[in-house]
This record gives C-alpha cells, structure tokens and sequence, in this order.
C-alpha cells in the first residue's frame, strides 16, 4: 500500500470524488484504490461561490471531469477551534486567506491544493 497522505496528490475530479475514508488509518487519511492520502491538488474553473465574509468561501471548481467542493476557511481569527490549533502567526495566514478569497471568482482558473476532509456529510 502506497502511502502519500503528506503530500499533496495532483487528482481529477473523477478520482477525488472516489476518494473513501479510511478505516484503518486515523486523522482523516482517504483511500484511492491501495493509494493512502489526506492531501490533494486539482486546477479547474470556479463555478459557484458562496462567501461568508470573516467565516468562510465555499466554491466549486469543474475540472472538465466532474466538479469539486471546496471551503477556504476566513475564521482564523476568532474559531477556537483555530486558536488552538494555529501557529503564532495566525494574522499573516488570516489575511493571506482574505486575500485569496477575494481571487476567487465565477468563471476563473484556479489551481486548489489542501486537506481533503469531509464537511458535513459530503
């Protein structure tokens, strides 16, 4: 079994949505056949946005293959569940987060990489 769940795996659409948890390894870590991963890459077009200024940007990007939800989490600064978990410099990712979101837009390019994680059921 190949375990790449610290990298950030270039995927599809079609395999990112095929992705299954895990039940033999813990902290969020998805299967892909006999692959092992928690991390993932994928370039698409944006096709939807949802923002929730100082909380969060929900988008989709359509990579030709299938589309792929994403969250861009804004709350660093005021989530405890951040405050215990971030480095010192929650400001500067804070505001590199803002910042992002405001790129992301209906209709742009956009090269996604992060944690692959289920939120609420999906």
């Amino acid at each position: 079994m190949e375990d790449l769940h610290n990298t950030h795996v270039k995927l599809l659409a079609f395999d990112f949505l095929s992705l299954t948890p895990s039940s033999s390894q813990p902290n969020a870590v998805f299967r892909r056949g006999t692959l092992l991963l928690s991390r993932a890459e994928t370039l698409g077009v944006v096709t939807s946005r949802e923002h929730k200024p100082d909380i969060f940007l929900r988008f989709t990007i359509d990579d030709g293959t299938g589309c792929i939800p994403c969250v861009l989490w804004l709350n660093q600064l005021t989530s405890p569940y951040h405050s215990r978990r971030s480095p010192p410099d929650v400001r500067l990712i804070a505001e590199s987060a803002r910042n992002f979101a405001t790129l992301i837009q209906i209709g742009v390019s956009a090269r996604v990489r992060g944690k692959v994680t289920i939120y609420r059921g999906g």
